[in-house]
C-alpha cells in the first residue's frame, strides 16, 4: 500500500554518522519555569494539570547533527512544546540569524495561560521584507521562552537549516506526487524540513492514519527523537503563522 511504500521510503538513520544529542531530562513534573505560585494557576483544577513528562523543556525538530536542509526560500521550522499549567506572563521569542550571528528575523507572542504539550510551526514570511534564504548558505533558527520577570528562568533551543539548490527532476516528480509521495521524496533525496512539515500537515489532517502514525515515529527515531515520537501530540498540536 502507499502507506507502507512512505514508511519503508523513510531512513532508519536520518544522517550517515548516527549521533543521538537528545538526552531527556530526569522523569519529574513538567516545569512551569518558576512561576510564582507553583504549578497550578489560579482556580485550577486537578483535571487542569499537565500529566507527568520527562519532557519539561521545547525541543527542536532538528537532526542529530543540529542542521537540517531545505528548498525552501520562506521555510518552516518546528519544535516540540512541552504543557505548561501556568505560562501568563512568558513569552515565546523566534529568531532566524545568518551564519555569522546576524539576526535576520524575530517575533515575539506572549504565551496564553494554559500552554498544551503539541508541535509548533512557524514558517518565514515573505511580506516583511525578508530576503529569501541564500542557497548554500547556513543559517541558524532559535525558540526562547522568556520570563521578562527574570532572566535566569530562560529557555533556548536552537536548530540549523541550509537551503540546497533544487534539481529540475525532483522539481518535476513532486509536481505530480501526491503529498504521501512528496513525503517519500523528500526523505529519500534528504530534505528534512520539507520531509518533517510535510508529515507533520498529513498527520494533522488525518490523525487516525496508522501507517501516517508509524512514518512519523520512524522520522522523529532516525534522528534520536523517540520520546517525542511516542507522545499523542496532534489533538493539540497548533500552528503560528505570522
Amino acid at each position: 500500500s502507499l502507506g507502507r511504500e512512505l514508511i519503508e521510503k523513510i531512513p532508519n538513520h536520518w544522517e550517515s554518522i548516527y549521533l543521538s544529542e537528545f538526552d531527556p531530562p530526569p522523569t519529574g513534573e513538567p516545569s512551569d519555569l518558576g512561576r510564582p505560585g507553583g504549578t497550578r494557576g489560579p482556580g485550577g483544577t486537578k483535571d487542569s494539570k499537565c500529566q507527568k513528562s520527562n519532557l519539561k523543556n521545547p525541543v527542536a525538530l532538528v537532526p542529530s547533527s543540529g542542521i537540517g536542509t531545505t528548498l525552501a526560500k520562506y521555510p518552516t521550522f518546528s519544535w516540540y512544546m512541552p504543557c505548561m499549567e501556568s505560562a501568563s506572563g512568558l513569552y515565546l521569542k523566534f529568531v532566524l540569524k545568518d551564519a555569522y550571528g546576524k539576526e535576520l528575523y524575530s517575533v515575539k507572542y506572549p504565551l496564553p495561560h494554559r500552554v498544551n504539550a503539541g508541535i509548533r510551526s512557524i514558517t518565514l514570511p515573505t511580506f516583511v521584507n525578508l530576503p529569501p534564504l541564500e542557497v548554500n548558505q547556513n543559517y541558524d533558527w532559535q525558540v526562547r521562552l522568556i520570563d521578562p520577570g527574570d532572566s535566569s528562568k530562560n529557555i533556548y533551543i536552537d536548530g540549523g537549516i541550509k537551503r540546497v539548490k533544487e534539481d529540475p527532476n525532483l522539481v518535476q516528480g513532486l509536481k505530480q506526487a501526491t503529498p504521501q509521495q512528496r513525503v517519500a521524496i523528500y526523505a529519500n533525496h534528504r530534505l528534512w524540513y520539507e520531509t518533517l512539515t510535510t508529515l507533520v500537515e498529513l498527520r494533522r489532517q488525518h490523525p487516525n492514519d496508522e501507517n501516517l502514525a508509524e512514518a512519523w515515529h520512524k522520522l522523529l527515531t532516525s534522528v534520536g527523537l523517540d520520546p517525542i515520537a511516542k507522545k499523542p501530540l496532534f489533538e493539540q498540536a497548533s500552528r503560528t503563522n505570522n
